[in-house]
């Protein structure tokens, strides 16, 4: 997990990275943490974070600006902001705001807040243990194609890439939620999102012709429609 700390205070940076660190260690979180006093070193380095601990008021960048362009290198960035300016408030509620923190932080209001954010990323993603050296990657459940089962071998399909994994079919199925992935039959699990062409049989996604199950088109007709209608 990619962690930022930006505040133009240093003892304030260093004891929120020891406290962030012990979190992780604890709930046994893997964590590579950045931690600057400088606003214009982070924009003009170009890296994407999963959290951003940023000051409002520095030299230089605002902590709103900061956050902006946090959240266009990854629009999931969760941003946990140190204030205690109310004026701030309205603007920064435009952005995935967390917790707003004061100088000190409380430690109790700091591990609720992680807590929150860690399981915001629990649903935004998810960890695919691949077939062959023993790593993982965690990939972000919107990007997510379609998932298919087929002689024993378990494929993922991505924006970003394919991936033979290891995981059972059962076992990615139950980790997607339901309102938008739906299983066409009992080997395709399907992002809805990503349906080109609609048909009561058959349905695409781009090139890829996926029959739907006979059992399951009277439902998934209906699931189809329902989505269309919340869009």
């Amino acid at each position: 997990m990619r962690i930022l700390i930006l505040d133009d205070e240093q003892k304030f940076v260093d004891d929120l990275k020891f406290n962030i660190e012990k979190y992780m260690a604890t709930h046994l979180i893997s964590t590579e943490i950045t931690a600057s006093v400088s606003p214009d070193e982070v924009l003009a380095g170009g890296a994407a974070f999963d959290l951003a601990f940023l000051d409002i008021q520095m030299p230089g960048a605002d902590g709103i600006s900061v956050a902006k362009a946090l959240q266009e290198r990854n629009s999931k960035t969760i941003i946990f902001f140190v204030t205690a300016y109310e004026e701030y408030q309205d603007e920064a509620m435009d952005l995935h705001i967390f917790r707003f923190f004061e100088k000190p932080f409380d430690e109790k209001r700091l591990y609720a807040g992680l807590d929150k954010a860690m399981e915001y990323l629990d649903e935004t993603y998810v960890d695919i243990f691949l077939d062959k050296g023993g790593s993982s990657v965690r990939v972000l459940v919107d990007d997510i194609i379609y998932i298919k089962r087929e002689n024993r071998k378990i494929t993922v399909y991505t924006t970003s890439g394919t991936y033979l994994v290891k995981t059972t079919f059962e076992d990615l199925v139950s980790k997607l939620p339901n309102t938008f992935f739906y299983l066409v039959h009992k080997s395709f699990l399907v992002n809805i999102h990503y349906i080109t062409q609609y048909g009561y049989k058959e349905i695409y996604l781009g090139e890829t012709r996926v029959s739907v199950a006979t059992r399951k088109q009277a439902d998934f007709h209906k699931f189809w429609f329902d989505y269309i209608k919340r869009r």
